[in-house]
C-alpha cells in the first residue's frame, strides 16, 4: 500500500526522533499535515518532522517490495486522539495517537469560533396593528425569521468533530416607552391574540422602537462526547413602532 503521505518513504528503525509535537513550533499544511518550524539549532538529528493524519486507526509497517501496510493500532486513549503518521525528513518513524492540543489545538476554541459563525436567523419584530399602534388600545407583537428551534452546526478539522447547539433560554421585550416584559416567549403572530402584548398610554415621540432581546443558552461537545456549556449568546431583533392618539369623536346619527 503506497498513499500520497508516504509514497518513497523508508523506516528509520534508528531514528530517536521525539514524535510528541507538544512544545514544537509546528505549522498546519495542507491536507492536515503539521510540520515542524525549527528554530535556532535543531533538536531532531538534523530532521524536520511532519505529523500526518492517518485516515483510518492504523500504523504503518514496511512490506517486501518497499511500500507500506496498514496495521491496526492499540486502543483510542480518548475520543479527541486520532492517529498521526510520523515523519522524520524522507524517513517513516512512527504512528502515534495524538490530541489536537499537542498541536497548539483546543477543541474548545474551535466550538467558540464555530459559535461565532452560527447562522443566526435575521429575526425582526411582527406587529398588530401592523401600520400603528393606538393609545389605550392594546398592541400585539411577536418575533418573525425564527421559530425558536435549536440552531446546530458541527466542524469536522484536524481529525476531531466539534458540535454546538444554541437554544432559546429567555426572551425580554422593551416597548420603547420605559415598559419592559420578560418572560413572555417570542409571541404568536394572527389570527390569534399574541402573548406579547402592550398597551401605549401616551404618544411622547412620533414612534417608540420595540426590541425583543432573546437570550440563547449554548453547548457544545466534542465528537459523541458529554455536552459542555458555553457563554450565552444574545441576539436583538427590533421594529419602529407609530403611536398615535385615539380620540373619540361624536358622529351625528343619520
Amino acid at each position: 500500500m503506497t498513499t500520497a503521505a508516504n509514497a518513497g518513504a523508508v523506516t528509520d528503525a534508528s531514528a530517536s526522533v521525539d514524535t510528541d509535537p507538544t512544545g514544537a513550533h509546528v505549522e498546519l499544511r495542507r491536507r492536515d499535515t503539521w510540520v515542524e518550524m525549527r528554530r535556532g539549532t535543531p533538536t531532531t538529528g538534523g530532521c524536520t518532522r511532519r505529523w500526518i493524519l492517518s485516515p483510518g486507526a492504523f500504523a504503518l509497517r514496511n512490506t517486501p517490495s518497499g511500500d507500506f501496510r496498514e496495521v491496526p493500532m492499540p486502543d483510542r486513549p480518548g475520543p479527541e486522539y486520532s492517529v498521526y503518521h510520523v515523519f522524520c525528513g524522507g524517513d517513516y518513524v512512527a504512528s502515534v495517537w495524538l490530541r489536537p492540543q499537542q498541536f497548539g489545538l483546543d477543541p474548545h476554541d474551535l466550538a467558540e469560533q464555530l459559535v461565532r459563525d452560527l447562522a443566526y436567523p435575521a429575526a425582526r419584530v411582527g406587529a398588530s396593528p401592523d401600520g400603528r399602534g393606538l393609545t389605550g388600545l392594546e398592541s400585539w407583537f411577536w418575533v418573525e425569521g425564527y421559530t425558536g428551534a435549536p440552531i446546530v452546526d458541527t466542524v469536522s478539522r484536524f481529525g476531531l468533530s466539534v458540535t454546538v447547539e444554541a437554544r432559546p433560554a429567555s426572551v425580554s421585550w422593551d416597548f420603547g416607552d420605559g415598559t419592559t416584559a420578560t418572560g413572555s416567549g417570542l409571541g404568536t403572530p394572527p389570527p390569534g391574540r399574541s402573548d406579547v402584548t402592550h398597551v401605549f398610554e401616551t404618544r411622547g415621540h412620533p414612534a417608540v422602537r420595540v426590541r425583543a432581546v432573546i437570550r440563547l443558552d449554548v453547548r457544545w461537545r466534542l465528537g459523541a462526547g458529554p455536552w459542555q456549556s458555553l457563554e450565552p449568546v444574545a441576539r436583538t431583533a427590533t421594529r419602529d413602532y407609530p403611536v398615535v392618539e385615539s380620540r373619540a369623536a361624536l358622529v351625528p346619527d343619520r
